[in-house]
């Protein structure tokens, strides 16, 4: 609930285990709260939150899910160029033409015009002010909403040009592709953490960059040091200068990155696990005034037995039980491929452990009744 988030966010005892999730299964959602996840999307997410006790919520949809995309096949946005492929109750969308054919159009490319808004990228909602205070009033109490800006500033890159010409032009004429790209999208950033730190109640920011891919940066250290980093503590001033901690969140293997990452400011990381082992983690920031959100391997989640999803559970609260900013996530997410008697084991695990409400089947059952 928001009250343990604020606890938590003060380093005091929340009295349960923390926990934030994705959350897009429908199976899951329709079975513990009762509702035609299609018919009552608001109405069905909230209650989900509440039984299964996700305090750190970052999908609270306002009105009805649209149909999915069917088994097997996929769609075209009817304006930007994304395609939408079945993933859960929403779909998810990967680009499929970029800004850019070729590095010698990137120079030419007119960065001032490119806007946050005209991204779809894995992120639920925008970041725009208005749009936070509604989802904020609606979960009320249920849990601590956030918003995440997508492209702190490496990402940028990627959803602007795509991997390849990103890097291709980042590495061969650095100095020009930071001058060009990456300054004037740092202050792009900079003004969308400035909104967000304004609007939210939340006592975090959460800030994303995929600096690495599984196995490790994909560019040498020292380039990070001279282009991203330096545009960092700038970034994150808006947020700070409002009282807000930063969350950093990053898929792959960070690790070389985490004392870097904890020197700039950054109060907390939600890292995909395994790609960035636990133990490196739990060094950098498991500390006071230190959080860490993740844990959970989604690989085990999706293709493991409910037994081995109840063990990795335990497993998991047993090695973090001296660490207080510890918040239990799937760093993939809960979508709608993951078997749902593996969900089931899973938020029992959680109940065990004291992160989902002992009684969160009863509450289901209470839903299935109309009982608020």
């Amino acid at each position: 609930m928001k009250k343990d988030i604020i606890a938590w966010s003060l380093g005091l005892e929340p009295g349960k285990i923390i926990t934030k999730e994705t959350l897009n299964h429908p199976g899951i959602i329709a079975w513990v709260s009762g509702l035609d996840v299609y018919a009552h999307t608001a109405q069905a997410y909230r209650t989900a939150y509440a039984a299964l006790g996700i305090d750190i919520i970052n999908r609270v949809p306002l009105h009805n899910a649209p149909a999915p995309t069917g088994p097997g096949k996929s769609r075209h946005h009817h304006t930007r160029p994304y395609i939408y492929q079945p993933l859960g109750v929403f779909d998810t969308a990967y680009r499929h033409h970029f800004e850019c054919a070729s590095v010698d159009e990137a120079w030419k490319l007119d960065v001032e015009r490119l806007q946050y808004d005209d991204l779809i990228t894995p992120v639920p909602h925008p970041c725009r002010g208005e749009d936070i205070c509604q989802r904020e009033a609606f979960i009320g109490d249920v849990g601590m909403y956030y918003p995440m800006l997508y492209t702190t500033l490496f990402m940028w890159g990627v959803e602007v040009f795509g991997w390849e010409i990103f890097m291709e032009a980042a590495f061969t004429e650095s100095d020009r592709f930071h001058e060009h790209f990456l300054e004037p999208c740092a202050k792009k950033s900079i003004s969308i953490v400035e909104e967000m730190a304004v609007s939210s109640t939340a006592p975090f920011v959460f800030l994303h960059d995929d600096l690495a891919s599984a196995s490790g940066p994909v560019f040498p250290p020292s380039w990070y040091e001279e282009y991203i980093f330096p545009h960092y503590k700038e970034i994150f001033e808006p947020a700070k200068r409002s009282g807000k901690k930063i969350i950093f969140v990053a898929d792959g293997n960070i690790s070389t990155f985490l004392p870097r990452l904890a020197a700039l400011g950054v109060d907390g990381i939600m890292f995909e696990s395994p790609a960035t082992p636990l133990e490196p983690v739990m060094e950098h920031f498991g500390g006071s005034g230190k959080f860490f959100i993740g844990g959970i391997a989604s690989v085990v989640l999706s293709r493991g037995t409910p037994r081995d999803v109840q063990a990795m559970v335990h497993e998991l609260a047993a090695s973090v039980e001296t660490f207080p900013g510890f918040a239990m996530a799937s760093g993939g997410g809960l979508h709608g491929d993951i078997p749902l008697e593996n969900l089931i084991g899973y938020f029992d695990a959680r109940a065990d452990v004291g992160a989902t409400p002992k009684e969160w089947k009863r509450l289901r059952s209470s839903a299935r009744r109309g009982i608020p």
